[in-house]
């Protein structure tokens, strides 16, 4: 009988030269592909490009209001557009017809469409050419196929804790300069890489013999997983023999720029993944049969969380961010949490999501030498490049798979029915040639005025996004909390802890029904209460005092 009697986690050095997947910060995909150039085409379309400093329009309002135009623009994959969502937007020339180069101000950032022949062009006659290999943004007329002006990003702005004032340049250590791969996590880390399992008999296999405790269990035939050869200790090799017998059940696939692991799998490609929050100190989200991209979780929580003067400028995007939609997080109406997202009536809010495919994670480095001169020149290193692959996937749906998308609703109304019918919970999923519309569906009853929704949305093969609108149909004021996305056959947990003491106030299981958490002013936890569909249950009570001294004796 084969018994699972001894296990084994092989540690390895993630090192860039060989075996890369150690993953860090936040992904930046084609920032002008997907966010920049639908962005000015909204512009352009609305005649919008010269919008003025004294006008006080936010990059927010603008994304907002080209989504409701029908823009799809991905903001979250652009950090020009991510990084200044909640800063204002300009144009740094007044209004003209045509000039050579117009610039504008995103934030922190200025961003320019620059003549390709040094001839004047008219803005609002632009029309964007489809985006080469390259991310090029390039122009022509709209009656002529002529390049006529090319898109870019000039510059940014950049805050240390250490000088809030100063002005200096934002980029990406990462992607953007040399970097040194030992500073970042990319190299030099030690993690536990596979965990191994010995599978093998043991020498006593008849139950009726007589055993003496000092010596029986010993394994027969055992091999071990370490061996020296010519003075050097060596690890199993994958075509051992051996691997019969240490098998292998889980792999590390990603970490976060903190060092915790964010996803892995076992041998027959099953993942397991999880979500970090407030500034990646604790898990929001845990998901198994599912890859890190493909799920995502928001209890707007953590958007006021910081930890230096730094974090509001420079902040890595999240995965699944609803930044620019932080002057409406409301604290009086909450399904879990302390806070909720309040669409106002006539208003909506959303986000779209890029689609891929199924790809491997991975990345290298690039060495690149140089002669240095120190009295004679000599080799040397000039720089250590590495690109996009290197960071964090942003969340996005793989093309193919069934996902479920789920969150809960409120109205500013009193409920006098069975469910709520002044708000949409849209899923629009855009494809090559078409897009679709899915209204969610309610779930259920209401539970203390909040109502569940959900719905199954088949991504198609050719889908290249997914977006969520949310909306306020009626005129009155909804809101929406605990919005989770996991495929169709994942299994998720998320939880929500308080932002101010980081104390967990609710855990939300796989149906996204809530276990709440009372405590008292000590932070004792004095109550536990489920949310069912027949309403919120108390489990258990607790209360606890000290014993007092009598002072008369």
């Amino acid at each position: 009988m084969k018994l699972y009697i001894w296990s084994l986690i092989l540690i390895t050095a993630l090192l860039a030269g060989g075996f890369s997947k150690t993953m860090a910060q936040g992904n930046v995909s084609s920032c002008t592909c997907e966010g920049l150039k639908p962005f000015f085409d909204y512009l352009i379309a609305s005649q919008r490009l010269f919008i003025q400093p004294e006008d006080g329009i936010l990059v927010s309002s603008i994304l907002e209001d080209a989504r409701n135009a029908g823009y799809t623009i991905s903001y979250t994959q652009c950090q020009v557009l991510s990084r200044n969502v909640n800063g204002q937007f300009y144009a740094k020339i007044k209004s003209v017809a045509s000039a050579t180069k117009y610039q504008a101000v995103i934030g922190g950032c200025t961003v320019s469409l620059s003549s390709v022949n040094a001839s004047a062009i008219t803005f609002n006659n632009l029309q964007s050419n489809a985006c080469g290999t390259t991310g090029t943004v390039s122009y022509r007329t709209k009656t002529n196929s002529t390049l006529v002006a090319n898109l870019q990003v000039d510059s940014c702005l950049n805050c240390r804790a250490e000088d809030v004032g100063a002005v200096y340049s934002c980029y990406s250590p990462v992607t953007e300069r040399s970097v040194n791969p030992y500073l970042y996590g990319l190299s030099g880390n030690w993690r536990p890489y596979r965990s191994y399992a010995y599978y093998g008999d043991r020498k006593e296999k008849n139950p009726k013999t007589d055993l003496s405790l000092n010596t029986a269990g010993t394994i027969e035939g055992y091999k071990s997983y370490w061996k020296f050869e010519n003075g050097k200790l060596t690890g199993m090799a994958e075509t051992s023999a051996d691997t019969a017998v240490w098998v292998w059940n889980s792999e590390l696939t990603l970490v976060n720029r903190k060092g915790l692991e964010l996803e892995n799998h076992d041998p027959l490609g099953r993942y397991n993944a999880g979500l970090y929050g407030y500034d990646d100190a604790l898990p929001v989200a845990a998901a198994q049969n599912a890859r890190y991209r493909e799920i995502a979780f928001e209890g707007f929580e953590d958007y006021g969380f910081k930890i230096t003067p730094c974090d509001g400028p420079c902040l890595v995007p999240k995965s699944f961010d609803f930044s620019f939609y932080k002057n409406h997080l409301d604290t009086t109406q909450q399904h879990t949490g302390l806070f909720s997202l309040r669409v106002d009536a006539g208003a909506n809010a959303g986000i779209t999501s890029p689609v891929g495919g199924m790809t491997e994670y991975g990345f290298g480095l690039t060495f690149n030498k140089a002669g240095v001169s120190c009295g004679e020149t000599i080799p040397g290193l000039s720089s250590v490049k590495t690109d996009a692959a290197a960071l964090l996937p942003s969340f996005s749906p793989i093309a193919g798979k069934t996902i479920v998308i789920s969150a809960w609703v409120k109205e500013a109304v009193e409920c006098k029915g069975g469910a709520y019918t002044d708000n949409q919970f849209a899923i629009v999923v855009k494809q090559l040639n078409d897009s679709s519309t899915i209204i969610a569906q309610p779930q259920g009853a209401i539970i203390e005025g909040w109502q569940r929704y959900e719905e199954v949305i088949a991504v198609p093969d050719d889908a290249v996004s997914v977006a969520i609108v949310m909306k306020a149909t009626g005129g009155h004021a909804a809101y929406f909390d605990d919005i989770r996305i996991h495929p169709y056959n994942a299994n998720m947990k998320s939880y929500v802890y308080n932002p101010y003491d980081l104390r967990l106030m609710a855990e939300l299981d796989e149906n996204n029904y809530a276990t709440f958490y009372e405590y008292d002013d000590d932070g004792t936890l004095i109550r536990l209460k489920k949310e069912t569909e027949r309403g919120i249950k108390t489990i258990t009570e607790t209360r606890s005092a000290l014993l007092k001294e009598n002072s008369d004796q």
